[in-house]
């Protein structure tokens, strides 16, 4: 499949041609392969609660760790810009391209259960209120959804549009609302066992513009500024090793994206060992729990890894890589 016909962006899913479905992540892919992981595979087991027609679908990802992700797919590549191995999809296997928006626009036209209709009511109060029609992306954006037990999850497409969509859920709290109590908790746990991070410091980065609930139903909002880039024309990054420091962080757009990022307007190295060949100019992650201080920006207490290009003569630091996870304790919120 030539994927200049169909630019994939972040959350758009791939079938592939044994069947198995995979997750888009972020916009930086290639003609050769697609950045992303294998999420859900064909079983025979009948009692699993993904099923599409007569086939049902075993969920290979359990948790979004990035020793998961990268455990579920059997294809890597060394892209420079990442200084990593990442997971891929070869182009050459897909067989199939999920677009979220299409997805959206398919429930105007026909709601087949009870999760659709959720769905289709949620798309509506966010183009509603924030005057943005969000694509439709989980489990289902290629049908294979449990109309019981299954979330809405939605994607946004624009820097304007994130904009405009993060601003009117957080304005309607009382029509997108915040978790209860004990979902909050739930939530609180798990992020904290992905991140190292204690409860508490979890949940200042909780918002209702990220995930909450709708007529009941859990529901997220991923947010992508929809530009397509070709990831192998983009500079090369060096780890050269891990940081602790303080730094106050601008905020801004560039953390909606995948990964998140934001520039790093000043900073004290608390402990480094070796040299850093250039400023460290902005923080880099792929831990998503992290979005709301990256676009909100503060003073954090940063650990991460150090990478850094010759050619830009810069330097980031990489939060949520499978080489060194780190964390980002966000120290004015409250």
């Amino acid at each position: 499949m030539d994927t200049s016909q169909y630019t994939v962006l972040d959350h758009y899913y791939i079938e592939t041609s044994n069947g198995c479905l995979g997750v888009v992540v972020g916009n930086w892919h290639s003609q050769y392969f697609i950045i992303g992981y294998i999420k859900y595979c064909p079983s025979s087991a009948a009692l699993q609660p993904w099923k599409r027609g007569p086939y049902y679908y075993n969920r290979v990802v359990k948790t979004y760790s990035a020793e998961q992700v990268h455990a579920s797919t059997s294809w890597r590549v060394i892209v420079p810009f990442f200084g990593s191995a990442v997971p891929c999809i070869p182009v050459s296997l897909v067989k199939r391209v999920y677009c979220p928006l299409d997805r959206s626009l398919e429930l105007y036209s026909q709601v087949k259960d009870s999760l659709e209709g959720v769905a289709l009511e949620l798309v509506n109060a966010v183009s509603l209120s924030s005057g943005v029609v969000p694509g439709l992306t989980g489990s289902l954006l290629p049908g294979i959804h449990n109309p019981e037990l299954s979330d809405v999850d939605l994607v946004v497409y624009g820097a304007r549009e994130s904009v405009e969509v993060v601003e009117s859920i957080e304005a309607n709290r009382e029509l997108f609302r915040p978790f209860t109590e004990e979902r909050l908790k739930d939530w609180a746990l798990r992020a904290a066992q992905s991140t190292g991070l204690s409860t508490r410091e979890v949940l200042k980065y909780y918002r209702n513009w990220r995930r909450g609930l709708f007529r009941g139903r859990e529901y997220s909002v991923i947010y992508s500024d929809g530009i397509y880039r070709e990831v192998l024309t983009m500079p090369a990054y060096e780890s050269v090793g891990i940081v602790k420091m303080l730094a106050r962080i601008s905020g801004g757009l560039e953390a909606l994206n995948y990964p998140s990022m934001s520039r790093i307007e000043s900073y004290r190295l608390v402990e480094f060992r070796g040299r850093i060949p250039y400023e460290i100019g902005y923080l880099m992650s792929y831990e998503a729990v992290y979005i709301p201080g990256l676009y909100e920006g503060g003073s954090f207490e940063v650990d991460g890894l150090v990478q850094c290009s010759m050619l830009e003569e810069s330097c980031r630091v990489t939060l949520g890589a499978v080489e060194y996870r780190g964390s980002l304790r966000w120290l004015d919120a409250t």
